[in-house]
């Protein structure tokens, strides 16, 4: 849910959709699950036998799903064989590596690019601006054109401009009322 904070209710993606989310499959049933060394628990919640873990180290990033199951005698990861197989093993090596005690830095595979992050930040701006009660002139040159001169009646109304920014409004709608899963999908 967009408007939850995400300390008291965090985002935990299935593993259908998170290509990053690590599964392991555990024996211990004890309480608590330990964590990597030198990592701390962001957020973390339980569903049945599944426990979901988000732990960091500095800039580092895991995400887990730990299935505990009395019946595996040894943890298991397990990587689901589908269209996203390479990111899905390059989770499983970055929690392997964590979990050997080494360094782990940002996983840039995780994340959008510069250019899409950018993007990404201007449709967030324009909802913001939106829900402030701003105007899609206001928008477009506060936000979008806040090179150019503002434009004035019958100018603005068939500008490009105006054209432009009603596109990226509807696309802010269309991302924060959904939209905003398809970023889990990569590849």
């Amino acid at each position: 849910m967009p408007g939850a904070d995400p300390r008291t209710a965090p985002a935990l993606w299935s593993p259908a959709t998170a290509t990053d989310l690590v599964m392991l499959a555990t024996a211990n049933t004890g309480t608590t699950v330990p964590l990597l060394p030198g990592f701390d628990r962001l957020a973390e919640i339980s569903f049945g036998t599944d426990y979901h873990l988000v732990a960091a180290n500095g800039d580092a990033r895991l995400r887990l799903c730990i299935h505990m199951s009395p019946a595996h005698s040894h943890d298991c990861l397990i990587i689901p064989h589908d269209n996203h197989l390479a990111a899905r093993l390059a989770a499983a090596a970055r929690y392997e590596k964590a979990a050997h005690g080494r360094r782990l830095g940002t996983d840039r595979t995780a994340s959008p690019p510069a250019y899409r992050r950018a993007r990404l930040a201007l449709l967030l701006a324009i909802h913001d601006g939106l829900e402030a009660g701003a105007s899609a002139r206001d928008l477009a040159f506060s936000l979008v054109f806040a090179r150019h001169q503002p434009l004035a009646g019958a100018a603005w109304k068939g500008s490009d401009e105006r054209r432009h920014t009603l596109r990226l409004i509807a696309e802010a709608r269309k991302m924060v009322n959904g939209g905003y899963r398809a970023l889990l999908l990569r590849g």
